[in-house]
């Protein structure tokens, strides 16, 4: 009966020309742009603070067409004969695709729109599926903004050509290649992030791999935030010659890569440079067509990886809970399993890895700018602070897991003694070393004292108040091993109130510290400078005495009320 029925259904569909799984390849492109049109206009409702970002990212993008417009005034009409115009393009060009690559990988807590796992249920390859995800990726406010500073630029090749071209051959060819040359560019910009977005979600891109990825990413990214803050300040000391000099040949080279290949072939061709005209031509293509490949092999990753699991790789060593070096007890257990924490959750790994890179950068601001010294000791002991603050959500991050400290009776002192020894083992070695080395590198060895007293005191008084604060204001966290970067918890209200009152908890004791080493400095006492190094630390024992003691009758009074607030994962 079910057979005859199935017939009857598979002729009915088959009369009325229906084609069950069949799409047509321009339907399937007219629907995964119709899918990203309802994406991105869902994705600002009841989403203020987003719209509001988005309008001002509008206005700055807007200024910068009216830049870019001045910017071209000036190397074509306002100029003599136009000679900077050609490196201006090449370098724009550059850069712009540049900007469309890095972005991806360096701000990882992007996520692509439309991810290619979410189509794995469907019988579509990826072959299929790129056409439309393409189209999809056109449909966005940076690739408006992008296609609008390309038609600027290409207004102002033709004025330039026009101007200044050498020869009508060569100006008519330059401007038969103009505008595919730049749309090529164009589409190699919205390919890359495509092909990288992809392949971050594919299997063959490991889930640690992709965390410590991330992590190396963020820390690429503030190194250069802190290298350009740092190169600033010698800013009035830059040999504008110099910069002339260099800089041609620093553009000449980029325009031979695949980044600023495409953006190049028409002032090759309008300057007579047939042969890197052509060579830029066959870069410019061979990297589009090996993107694609790339993209369409990862999105086929993607799909397979969404329906095997997407399980970190490899097999992990399995060892005893309780280091060997510590005693078998409940606080030993807390210790290793707070050691592993931090040595395999991103979430931790992110918090510690900033650290060093923060030390490099007051080393280099010491040692370009002598009068900062001072100040880049003071900071360094403000940051010893702050790693004994990074303990104020434990609780919170333990989420659903934290029944089990419950279940088993945990006592409430071994729970925040155990987590405080693990964050010390870790931090407690290089702080001794940084703050002897740092004044003795500044040439300031009379406040070793002070600062290693005071490092150490600030850091434990940072471990009392964020026991305190923790076992008070948990809030909700992102689930382990999710990228740092895409923490929801970090932007609620909770989050910063937890945050700001730990750091005021922690400074506050020690302002008798701040006032003695205040005066020591002024009068130039080494006595005093020592006094106010001991009484840091034992403020700092005070406070983390006083802290503990909260933390303990707190967890223990309503451990499954917090519980309750932090039982679920963002």
């Amino acid at each position: 009966m079910a057979g005859v029925l199935s017939s009857e259904h598979a002729a009915t569909a088959s009369a009325a020309d229906v084609h069950h799984g069949e799409v047509a390849r321009t339907s399937l492109v007219r629907l995964l742009l119709r899918l990203k049109w309802t994406l991105w206009k869902r994705s600002y409702r009841k989403n203020v603070g987003k719209l509001i970002g988005t309008l001002f990212g509008v206005l700055y993008a807007l200024g910068g067409l009216v830049g870019l417009v001045f910017a071209f005034l000036g190397t074509t009409l306002w100029a003599g004969e136009g000679e900077t115009f050609g490196l201006v393009i090449r370098g724009l060009g550059t850069v712009t695709v540049l900007a469309w690559f890095l972005i991806p990988v360096l701000a990882f807590g992007v996520d692509d729109t439309l991810d290619p796992r979410s189509f794995a249920l469907f019988p579509r390859s990826a072959k299929e599926l790129q056409p439309g995800l393409f189209a999809a990726s056109a449909l966005s406010l940076p690739s408006l903004f992008t296609l609008l500073a390309v038609a600027v630029a290409t207004a102002f090749e033709v004025l330039w050509l026009v101007l200044f071209g050498q020869g009508v051959g060569w100006i008519l060819a330059a401007i038969v290649l103009l505008i595919p040359a730049n749309l090529a560019g164009v589409v190699l910009c919205l390919l890359l992030p495509r092909a990288w977005f992809a392949h971050s979600a594919s299997k063959a891109s490991s889930r640690s791999g992709r965390e410590l990825g991330g992590i190396f990413a963020m820390m690429v990214m503030f190194a250069a935030i802190y290298g350009f803050s740092l190169s600033m300040q010698r800013i009035e000391d830059l040999n504008v010659e110099l910069v002339r000099q260099w800089l041609p040949g620093v553009v000449d080279v980029l325009a031979w890569t695949p980044f600023g290949a495409l953006f190049s072939v028409p002032m090759d061709l309008a300057e007579g440079a047939v042969l890197p005209a052509l060579a830029r031509l066959l870069i410019g293509a061979a990297t589009i067509a090996l993107t694609w490949l790339w993209w369409r092999r990862s999105i086929d990753a993607s799909l397979t990886s969404a329906l095997t699991g997407d399980a970190s790789s490899g097999t992990t060593k399995v060892s005893a809970l309780v280091p060997r070096w510590a005693k078998p007890s409940p606080f030993g257990a807390v210790l290793g399993k707070s050691l592993r924490y931090w040595r395999r959750d991103t979430r931790y790994l992110a918090s510690i890895g900033i650290y060093p890179l923060i030390i490099v950068f007051f080393v280099a601001m010491g040692l370009v700018l002598p009068e900062s010294r001072p100040m880049m000791l003071a900071f360094t002991v403000f940051m010893c602070g702050m790693t004994g603050v990074s303990l104020c959500n434990e609780i919170g991050f333990d989420g659903p897991s934290g029944w089990v400290n419950i279940t088993a009776n945990l006592p409430a002192r071994a729970n925040l003694l155990g987590r405080v020894a693990a964050i010390a083992v870790l931090m407690v070695p290089p702080v001794l070393v940084i703050t002897v080395a740092l004044p003795l590198l500044y040439d300031m060895a009379y406040l070793i004292p002070l600062v290693l007293l005071a490092s150490v005191g600030v850091m434990i008084s940072g471990w009392g108040s964020s026991v305190a604060v923790g076992a008070i204001m948990p809030y909700p966290a992102s689930p382990p091993g999710t990228n740092p970067m895409k923490d929801k918890s970090a932007s609620s209200a909770n989050a910063m109130l937890t945050m700001a009152i730990a750091m005021v908890s922690v400074f506050v004791p020690q302002i008798p510290t701040i006032g003695l080493a205040i005066w020591g400095l002024v009068v130039g006492s080494e006595v005093l400078l020592l006094v106010a190094g001991l009484v840091s630390l034992v403020l700092g024992v005070l406070a983390f005495w006083v802290g503990l003691r909260i933390g303990t009758a707190r967890l223990e009074a309503h451990y499954p009320d917090l519980f309750q607030k932090v039982r679920d994962f963002l």
